[in-house]
């Protein structure tokens, strides 16, 4: 009997499987609902007081701004 000749196998490179390994790694999270009951905001609302935009009182005082 002849040996039967091996085909070549076919290599699929995978992108994401290659480096999976190197990105999907455990996180610790930081509890948005605790942090909200002790005050944090992330985006800081309402820091800037009338006192940093004086040009816009003429206006609202004259009645042009709706």
């Amino acid at each position: 009997m002849a040996k039967q000749k091996r085909q070549a196998e076919l290599v699929i490179h995978n992108f994401v499987a290659k480096h999976m390994h190197e990105v999907n790694k455990s996180h610790v999270f930081v509890d948005r609902k605790k942090n909200a009951k002790r005050g944090y905001s992330k985006h800081k609302q309402g820091r800037y007081s009338e006192d940093y935009r004086p040009f816009l009182l003429p206006l609202f005082t004259a009645g042009l701004v709706y």
